[in-house]
């Protein structure tokens, strides 16, 4: 008992965490700030240094707070959320989904419909563009998003509402991180040329990637009524 104490009173001298274990950027300087998305996402938040593994010591605690900046939370492609949208308040600007150019059956996901919550395929979204680039190029499945004959992609939705009004469109258990959005919404969607070639330029490279083809590729894709799938970065093509 006396030993647990020292220890205690040792942690709290040195403000580390109470309960031994990983240290979370949560943990070392409260709330993440996060900076405007787009630029969030040129900066490549989610390859920071992942610390998971790290034992909860001095060093350990005086390493990530001379470069807090180069160190992410738990889970190597995890990123915290933004403050105002986990307290369910604030504003929505986009919803991203990563997937194939081309729907392929072999890497579509039938997790909604099977886990009884009765939503299709295509029907996830994140409010996190990291995300969506974890499911554009998803080594788990093979080569899924790498292939540069179907390669993967990031689509975004265009929101602008607030957390609020989105209830009826909220993911069951995932709180304010996924929504359901309607079939219309879905459907005037956009390829992101902008999030996408960041994304397959980061995972793969400039060698690998085959980016100029790549970018033909998205300018080739027509949505089903006829017209261009894809936009540079809002609708009309200006950033």
């Amino acid at each position: 008992m006396a030993a647990k104490l020292a220890r205690n009173a040792r942690r709290r001298r040195l403000k580390l965490p109470k309960q031994k274990g990983a240290v979370t950027l949560s943990d070392i300087y409260g709330e993440e700030k996060r900076i405007h998305e787009a630029l969030e996402f040129m900066r490549g938040f989610a390859k920071k240094q992942d610390i998971s593994n790290l034992p909860a010591t001095k060093a350990t605690w005086q390493q990530v707070m001379k470069n807090p900046q180069k160190y992410q939370p738990v889970g190597a492609t995890t990123v915290p959320m933004r403050k105002a949208i986990r307290e369910g308040k604030g504003k929505i600007k986009n919803l991203f989904r990563g997937e194939t150019l081309h729907p392929e059956q072999q890497y579509i996901s039938k997790t909604g419909l099977e886990a009884g919550q009765g939503v299709k395929p295509g029907q996830w979204w994140s409010v996190e563009p990291f995300e969506a680039g974890n499911y554009a190029i998803r080594p788990s499945k093979g080569i899924m998003g790498m292939d540069i004959a179907n390669p993967g992609v990031i689509r975004r939705m265009k929101v602008n509402k607030n957390v609020e009004d989105l209830t009826s469109m909220r993911s069951r258990g995932t709180g304010w991180s996924h929504f359901h959005p309607t079939d219309k919404m879905i459907g005037e969607s956009k390829i992101s040329m902008f999030y996408s070639v960041i994304n397959r330029l980061r995972e793969m490279g400039w060698k690998d990637s085959q980016i100029f083809k790549y970018i033909g590729q998205i300018m080739k894709k027509k949505n089903p009524a006829g017209k261009r799938d894809w936009m540079l970065y809002n609708r009309g093509g200006m950033v």
